[in-house]
């Protein structure tokens, strides 16, 4: 008989957690694995390459939030009572605390029992599967590099957390981090990391791209990340401006979206850059673009393990990473990669040492199956399949 399976996650649109849950999607044995999928927001670019045999199932939680009156008020004109239920809920969550949200079972109507519920992403989504899911065992993802919570967060999930059998870490240090942070959650937690399929990177990285880019240009950087303050990528600008003064002929491509692209568009005015530094938005296959630069840049501050400079590796293009406790687990400074300073400074220096050092350059270019072997998708989903296995 198949085992029941629960993945639950906001959405599909691009990004590292969606990115990593659909290549632990493409990796299920569908001949003993039945899996549902329930997303809360829009379903997003991802969705497409969603196997087929997943279930989803789609609850539009957006509706819910909001100020209570307007929100209410709203949802009772549209006959939304889905919304209007859960926005009460919710009211009683702050007044009674967290297992109020077992109220919310009937609402989503899901009677399944399954064999295994996972939470691929914190928020309600582990909220969901620790009161409202029924299922044998509960297991929730974390991807953080950091744990920003107040006091009573931190109180609200350890209380979460009690409802769960385990607790996934995407590295050693997230791991570590987590145990600091939450007590009583030792025997809990373990490291899986994220699946990096070498083979599919390179074969999208030969695929077309939706912008004019000429490919033949001396120095042609690339980043890949949100558009938020975290994720350092407004450094990408400064460093872009040290390298222009100095001469070098730069076209810096920055992949992404985010709340901070307004601010990162009027610096690249300010230092008039227009025609070195290139705002491309979300896309859902960087590949190419990862695959034709002369260096990946990384700039991001924070990382719980970093999967898109590990997709640089697997395309042999030069990665220089900016210094947090994800990236620092697998990149040897000068031997797959530079380590620097996560500072405008640290970056420029990184991209000239790499320009004017073709020894390390080539060095850097070379085959790192060393590394990407620990994250394939034989290794990673094996040991998914023994986390969800039943006693």
């Amino acid at each position: 008989m198949k085992k029941k399976i629960l993945f639950v996650n906001g959405h599909l649109k691009v990004g590292g957690v969606e990115n990593s849950l659909i290549n632990v999607l493409k990796g299920i044995d569908f001949n003993n694995y039945d899996i549902d999928l329930v997303l809360f927001e829009e379903i997003g670019d991802y969705a497409k390459e969603v196997p087929k045999e997943v279930n989803i199932i789609y609850f539009d939680l957006l509706k819910a939030y909001g100020p209570i009156i307007q929100c209410i008020l709203v949802n009772i004109r549209k006959k939304n009572w889905f919304a209007v239920c859960l926005r009460l809920i919710f009211l009683l969550e702050k007044i009674i605390g967290v297992k109020a949200l077992i109220c919310a079972k009937p609402l989503f109507n899901l009677h399944k029992n399954y064999d295994s519920a996972i939470a691929y992403r914190i928020g309600f989504c582990t909220d969901f599967v620790g009161y409202i899911i029924n299922s044998k065992k509960k297991i929730t993802w974390w991807h953080h590099g950091s744990f920003d919570y107040s006091e009573s967060e931190t109180k609200r999930w350890m209380k979460v957390y009690k409802n769960f059998n385990k607790i996934i870490a995407v590295s050693d240090s997230s791991k570590d981090l987590l145990i600091n942070n939450i007590h009583g959650i030792d025997d809990k937690i373990l490291t899986i990391p994220n699946i990096i399929n070498v083979e599919e990177i390179r074969s999208k990285s030969n695929e077309g791209i939706s912008y004019d880019i000429n490919f033949n240009q001396n120095l042609m950087l690339v980043s890949v990340g949100r558009l938020s303050p975290e994720k350092g990528m407004i450094n990408c600008v400064h460093a872009c401006k040290k390298l222009v003064d100095k001469g070098y002929s730069v076209k810096w491509y920055l992949i992404g979206e985010g709340t901070q692209r307004r601010e990162i568009e009027e610096c690249i005015k300010e230092y008039h850059l227009e025609n070195h530094l290139f705002l491309l938005g979300a896309i859902s296959n960087p590949y190419p673009y990862i695959k034709k630069a002369y260096i990946y840049v990384h700039p991001s501050f924070v990382e719980s393990l970093s999967i898109s400079v590990l997709e640089a590796l697997a395309l042999n293009t030069p990665v220089i990473v900016a210094k947090s406790m994800g990236p620092m687990e697998f990149i040897r400074h000068e031997v797959n990669g530079l380590l620097v300073d996560p500072i405008p400074e640290g970056l420029y220096k990184g991209i000239v040492s790499l320009i004017e050092d073709e020894k390390l350059y080539n060095l850097l270019k070379r085959d790192k199956s060393d590394v990407l072997k620990n994250y394939s998708p034989e290794v990673i989903m094996k040991k998914i399949y023994d986390l969800t296995k039943v006693s």
